[in-house]
């Protein structure tokens, strides 16, 4: 079984792989619902994915801020 530190690692692979992806594509509609923490903005694109057990109902809302980038993550 992998130790936390890698589970950790391979989670940060594996979400900037997603991040990779979304990037390469068309530009998407901006929102101004989600404030960006690294340059304070609010114009920024998102998308939702379900991450977890089909039997849990959460989403998680994966958010890229427009002005600088910056990507983040929340369930």
């Amino acid at each position: 079984m992998a130790s936390d530190e890698r589970k950790k690692e391979i989670e940060n692979i594996r979400m900037k792989a997603l991040f990779k992806c979304e990037h390469g594509q068309k530009r998407k509609a901006t929102i101004d619902q989600f404030v960006c923490g690294k340059c304070g903005k609010s114009e920024c694109t998102y998308y939702q994915m379900q991450t977890r057990s089909a039997d849990e109902p959460a989403m998680t809302t994966y958010v890229t801020c427009v002005s600088c980038n910056h990507h983040w993550k929340f369930c």
